[in-house]
């Protein structure tokens, strides 16, 4: 039973599974023009544009993580600090 674990984990790891990710936004920040993506339950992409922003597609296959977060939260941290005591 403890060698099928792994060999889940390394299959999952070699064969990532890829699902259509929609542009949801476009900022421009220090490390330049980023493109935002979103996909089913929760999975979120980035892409990051060298010169303008249309080089970013309106769709793309993306690696499926779902529940993925782009940034912690004020609110994150605070649920975080909680649940320790």
């Amino acid at each position: 039973m403890n060698v099928v674990i792994p060999l889940i984990l390394i299959g999952s790891l070699a064969h990532p599974e890829f699902v259509t990710c929609h542009l949801w936004k476009r900022t421009e920040g220090r490390d330049g023009k980023v493109c935002v993506y979103t996909g089913p339950n929760g999975t979120i992409a980035y892409h990051y544009a060298q010169r303008s922003f249309t080089e970013c597609p309106r769709q793309f296959q993306c690696r499926y993580a779902p529940n993925s977060k782009g940034r912690v939260t004020l609110k994150d941290i605070m649920k975080g600090i909680s649940d320790g005591f």
